[in-house]
């Protein structure tokens, strides 16, 4: 069989690899913005750390689950003796 196109595992770590992207281009917006209305809004109080613990910990588990898919789709699947 002659493949003509990339491999549908190839289709999704690409199509994951994007919204991962997307997600940590957001993320680094949403600091920023974080950060400025923090400054702006309440200087003296000082909260953006947890809307970046949050934010950092959802990123973190979307990190973990395109890991995890990716790996899925490598192939190998069974054990190794």
């Amino acid at each position: 069989m002659v493949r003509t196109g990339p491999s549908r595992a190839f289709r999704t770590r690409d199509a994951h690899r994007r919204w991962l992207t997307l997600h940590f281009l957001l993320f680094l917006a949403g600091m920023v913005g974080a950060f400025f209305a923090n400054r702006n809004l309440t200087p003296d109080i000082f909260w953006v750390q947890w809307v970046a613990l949050a934010w950092g910990l959802l990123l973190a588990a979307h990190g973990a689950w395109f890991a995890r898919d990716t790996l899925a789709t490598m192939g190998g699947g069974g054990r190794r003796d």
